[in-house]
Formats: structure tokens, sequence, C-alpha cells
């Protein structure tokens, strides 16, 4: 059978289809569960498994962050494909013995490099059944061979004893009237454990007086046509899978005169099929329930008159654990987090890894707020307690959310995400925490939905605002610089600070729109500046995860005519912490193409001195805090240290933040050689700029 048998054909999608039309797709379908994308030219890139596009969809609000995204984010960029040319038969081999976790997503099927249909685990159960099924169509045909053979060929004996004995299947003739056995071929020897010479011509009761164990096989009172599945053990104490099928074969007048029994041992059919069925619903990894079976248990405890608890847990630091010993101590890790889940769970509860260092747990119950909570801190506290692998102790924690049916939700999908919510509460609560679903979360929801909806609207249509904040150099109180600083005219609320939405903006993608915004504006308004003027941008470490933020920043550059010499690029530690890498890629290519790049904050991270020697700035910021608490020994101390470090490496300084003379006569003193803050000028739009600059 070629692999195109298997396939059905489902239309793709592209790479930057949209996340909410999958979603419709997906509700408008329920009983689509894969979905192919495909390049132009029609080869397969990347498969969608509805399962975990919801879990994905639903997760740490990803409808909000995934909807408007291309749908490449969401697909698994390495299914399983395979030519339609195929043989079934070698695809499940292989598949098997080779790659059987990979069997868990579904498969493409492809035709010349074509897209051609998919297929999934199911396709191939089902085909293994249509293959049995074939098989018992092929012995039927066989008996019915059998019996126009004895009407025509009755006196040919040695022609049907050579065809039965060569037949693989048991064969087993006996009198419609005395049941006495008149063919017995080998491979009924085998099954039955006893000679041919044994059984012919005794009676079925003789040779097998109790109806047990292979005495069931044979058992001769079926009636014609019937076939029966049953499981035996055979003389090993193994257990055997055999079905039997009984034909009557009836004279010239219709009478029955024989009673042919053919059984057909399918124990490794049925190995198989179980083994597809565990590849289906288990973690390859850890042995637990996988996302697919989480997906049904919780939909059936969910139905009308269901109850019960969903916890989500994720681990707390496992990311640090495979940076510092390897992937292979982090698979071996979860492997005990799965051994312990175990041990703190009852009969009847499902526990499931659902992907990476997520796992979740179903009870069948919906307990008392304070059971709820003794349990799922006992899990926590179970969790955190040390792990030994291969002579190291690992510390990890968990984080856990959960959300009860249907005191909480009335869907299996609202009540995953309120689990995810509570979750997401209860890592910000400093992590290694259980937090539950209460009403107030989401209230917070719904507002943070409304604001992200308002942020976005108000960055498409020119709803920010730049205030502007001088920077002097110390030496004279000359301006020599600006800050561009982004306020959000907000119709309600007035003008927001970016302290109130800037955290909003990372979390749900949109600093990238809006930090392109505030670069583009502040270049175009910097660029009417008199020629020394510098301008400084703050950058967010998430916007560092844009490969072709250096492009951007370079094309924004080139459309306003600003010159990149006088850009002066703000960033924190958080940018070198963070995939450390691939951001001082992106630090390069912008200084490269004449950036200035100055590390803000300046003091307060822990690891502040190992960067200046890992990447050549151009200026450092002293944190605001310090200055704030210049009056104090410890802070002048701190200043003091960080200006003669800069000034040993020709770095210059700014001190943030100064609010008073006597803040701006020591910091020239100690060296600082450019200073900003209220004392000097607070921020302010760009008129106010224009003013400083005309009465200068």
């Amino acid at each position: 059978m070629l692999m195109r048998s298997l396939a059905t054909y489902v239309p793709a999608c592209a790479p930057e289809t949209r996340g909410a039309v999958i979603l419709e797709l997906f509700q408008n379908a329920p009983d689509l569960t894969l979905v192919p994308v495909v390049d132009d030219a029609g080869g397969a890139v990347g498969l969608i498994e509805r399962e975990m596009f919801f879990l994905r969809i639903a997760g740490k609000f990803g409808h909000a962050l995934f909807a408007g995204r291309p749908v490449s984010l969401l697909m698994d960029a390495r299914p399983m494909v395979v030519e339609a040319s195929v043989a079934l038969a070698d695809f499940m081999a292989d598949t098997l013995s080779i790659r059987p976790s990979e069997m868990q997503n579904g498969f493409i099927v492809t035709e010349n490099g074509k897209y051609s249909g998919v297929g999934s685990i199911l396709d191939l159960v089902r085909a293994a059944h249509a293959h049995a099924q074939r098989s018992a169509d092929a012995l039927r045909q066989v008996t019915e061979q059998l019996q126009a053979a004895n009407d025509r060929i009755s006196r040919d004996k040695l022609f049907i004893d050579t065809v039965v004995q060569n037949i693989p299947s048991a064969v087993i003739v006996m009198s419609a009237q005395d049941r006495r056995l008149a063919v017995v071929n080998r491979a009924a020897e085998k099954i039955l454990g006893l000679a041919r010479a044994d059984m012919l011509g005794r009676e079925l009761g003789e040779i097998f007086p109790a109806e047990e164990g292979v005495a069931c096989l044979v058992r001769g009172d079926g009636a014609s046509g019937s076939e029966d599945e049953q499981t035996i053990q055979d003389q090993d104490g193994n257990e055997r899978h055999f079905v039997t099928r009984q034909t009557d074969i009836a004279d010239e007048t219709g009478a029955a005169l024989w009673s042919l029994c053919v059984i057909e041992d399918v124990t490794g059919n049925r190995q198989a099929q179980a083994r597809i069925e565990r590849l289906a619903h288990c973690d390859a990894l850890t042995g637990l329930a996988n996302r697919s079976l989480f997906g049904l248990v919780l939909a059936r405890m969910c139905a009308p008159g269901g109850s019960g608890t969903l916890l989500i847990i994720d681990l707390d630091y496992f990311k640090a654990v495979n940076d510092v010993y390897g992937h292979a101590m982090g698979d071996h890790l979860l492997r005990l987090v799965a051994q312990r889940l175990r041990s703190v769970s009852r009969e009847g509860e499902l526990i499931a890894r659902l992907g990476g260092d997520e796992f979740a747990i179903i009870w069948s119950s919906a307990p008392a707020p304070d059971e709820l909570a003794r349990r799922a801190n006992g899990i926590v506290e179970t969790l955190s307690l040390p792990y030994v692998i291969d002579g190291q102790h690992v510390v990890i924690g968990a984080s856990i959310g959960s959300a009860c049916f249907p005191v909480d939700a009335a869907r299996s999908e609202t009540l995953l995400q309120y689990a995810d919510m509570a979750l997401y509460r209860a890592k910000n609560r400093g992590r290694n925490k259980f937090q539950a679903f209460t009403a107030e979360l989401y209230d917070e929801l719904q507002s943070r939905v409304r604001n992200e909806r308002e942020l976005r609207n108000a960055i498409a249509t020119e709803g920010l605002l730049l205030h502007f904040q001088p920077m002097y150099r110390a030496a004279d109180n000359a301006i020599c610089g600006c800050e561009a600083l982004v306020r959000w005219r907000h119709p309600g609320r007035g003008l927001v600070a970016p302290d109130e939405f800037i955290g909003l903006a990372e979390e749900c993608g949109a600093i990238h729109e809006l930090g392109e915004w505030v670069l583009r504006a502040a270049c175009r308004e910097a660029a009417a500046w008199p020629g020394q003027m510098k301008l400084a941008v703050n950058v967010s470490p998430v916007q560092f995860r844009d490969p072709k933020l250096a492009l951007r920043v370079a094309s924004v550059l080139a459309e306003t005519g600003f010159p990149a010499q006088r850009l002066e690029i703000e960033i924190t530690e958080n940018v070198l912490l963070n995939n450390d890498s691939a951001n001082k890629k992106i630090l390069a290519a912008l200084s490269a193409m004449g950036c200035s790049v100055v590390l803000d904050d300046f003091g307060v991270g822990y690891s502040s001195l190992g960067y200046l020697g890992s990447f050549n700035f151009q200026k450092i910021k002293i944190d605001r805090s310090f200055i704030n608490d210049s009056s104090t020994k410890r802070a002048r101390g701190i200043i003091q240290a960080i200006t003669g470090l800069a000034r040993s490496m020709d770095i210059p300084t700014t001190a943030e933040g100064v609010e008073t003379a006597e803040q701006l006569s020591w910091l020239r003193e100690v060296g600082c050689a450019e200073v900003q803050g209220f004392f000097l000028a607070r921020p302010g739009p760009a008129d106010m700029i224009h003013a400083l600059l005309n009465a200068s």
C-alpha cells in the first residue's frame, strides 16, 4: 500500500498566515486536527497540530500574543515528511523502530516534493485495522475456495491436503454430526500443541475435555460465519491473541456436513497496535501522558455534569540547568520530576507533560480551597527538594496555577486559560509559589487585554508623544544632547508615563513597533537640531530578540537623514545577560554603522563591571539611585569608583537624576562628563527644546 492512501488532503496555509486565521479554521472545523504549512513552491515547511495550537494560543495570554503574528511561530518546523510512493509497511517499520516519538504529531505526504496531504497516528491505527480486515477477507476467500474445491474435486484429497497444510493460519475441520476431527493442518498443530496423529478421527471432547485455554479456540459450537477474538496463555505463560472464524460446509441438500474452523494468531498485530496507541498518548521522555491524552481527559472532565481541578506546573530555573549542565542532564531531571509527581498523585489522577518543562495534573474532584492549597503547596515543596544527578546536587523550583471546573470556567479552553493566568501570577509573586484562579485575576486579564488593545491602537494612530530631557556638559552647563522619552496620550488617563506601559508592550510583543516609532519620530525631530547635539534613545532587551534590529535602525536613519554619529543607543545590562552572543553581534553592527552604544543604569546589576570588558561602550550612565543617595559616604564612594574606572578606560560618564546644586557641583569635582536631571531641566515637548536652544 502506498502512503498516498493514508493522506487526507487538507488545504494548506503559507508561513505568513496569521494565528487568528488558523484559530478560526479550527473553530469552524472541529474535526480538523492537522493543518500543513507550505511555501510558495508547494513544499512542506511545517505542521500545526490542533491540541498544541490551542495550548499555545490559550496559554499565558497566547491569543493576544499570537493572533496577529505569522503562523510560522506556532508550527512544528521539522514535521515528518514521507513521499506518496513509499509503502505503508515500510513507513510503519521505519518509524516504529527508529522514530517512534515523531509519529505523535502526524506527518505530511508529498508527491515529487509537493504537498499532497496529511496523515496522523490514528490513520496508521486505522490502516493496521484495515490490513487485519483484508487478512480476514483473504481467509474467507480461502474458505470459499476450499468449499468450491470440495464440490469440484472431493476425491482429490491429496490436492486439498497440500493446500490446507501450507495455509499459515490454523485450519481445523470436524464432522458436524459427531465433532470428530477430519482435518488438522501444521499451523493448528503448533497452536494446539498436539500432533495431527493424536487428533485426527477423535471427538473434540476427548482431546480437550475442559473448555479452557486452547480448547476455547476450537469449541465448534458457534454459528456459521461467526468470528470471535480471544486471549489465552500459551504453554510458556505468555499472553496471545487469536481470531477464530467458523463456517459450516453443507451438502447438496443444505444440511451441515462439516464445520470449518480457521484460527489466526494476531498477537503481533495487537502488540503493534497497542504500541502505536501508547505512542499516541504517552510522552516518550517521561512516560507520562502527553498533551494529546491530556486534551482528551480535560475535555471529558469538562463535559456536562463533570467536575474537577486542573493544575498547570512550570519548573523554575530549569533553563539554567540545561545551560550549565547540558540537555542530557535536563532530560534526566525531567524524568525525576515525573517520578515525584507520580509519588504525590492519587489513583485516578492524570499527570501529563505538556512540553518542555511544563506539566499538568487533572484531579477528578474540586476540593475546598484550603485542601487545594495544602496539596498544591505540597507539590511545590516536593519538586523543590534537591535532586542528585551523577553526583551533582541540582536545585530548581516549581510554580503552580490552578482552576476548577465548573466553579471557575464552563469550558475546557477557558479552564486552561484561567489555570495559566494563575500560574503567571504565581511566577510574578517570586516563583516557587502556588496560586489558585480568582475573579480578581480575571478582572486583571480583562484590564490587561483592554490596555494592550488601546496601546496597539495608539501606536497605529499616532496616539504617542515624545518628550525630550536635555543632557548638559558638566564643565560649562551647555546643552550637548537630549534623551527621547515616550508618552502615551490616553483619552481617559491623560499623558501616561513609560513606566506604566513599557512592560506591557514588552510582554505582548508591541515593543518592536513602539520602539521603531520612537526612534523614527525622535530622529525626525533631532535632524533639525544643531550638528553637535546628540540624541539618546532607549532600546528594550526584548527588541534585541529581533535579529534585524540593526537593519531597522539603519533604515530609520536613512529615511530621516539623521547621522548615525549623533545617535546614542542606550541599553541595560539585561541585553547582554539574555542571549549574550547574538545580542553582542547586534551591538557590534550598531557600533559599526557609527552609533554610540551607552550602558544605562550602571552599577545596579550584579555583573556590570564584567560587561565593561566584554564590549567597547562609548559612554556609561550612572544610575540615579546613587545620585539620590550622594549625601551618603557609601554612594559617594561608588560614584567615585565608577568615574575613576571609566576615566581609566577613556569612557565618559553621565550622571542621571541631578536634583540639587550640591549634587551638580560634587559631580563636576569627581569628573562626570555629562549630567541630566530635574535641577537642570525637566523632560518636555520638542518646542521646549527649541526654546532652550534659541536661548543658549
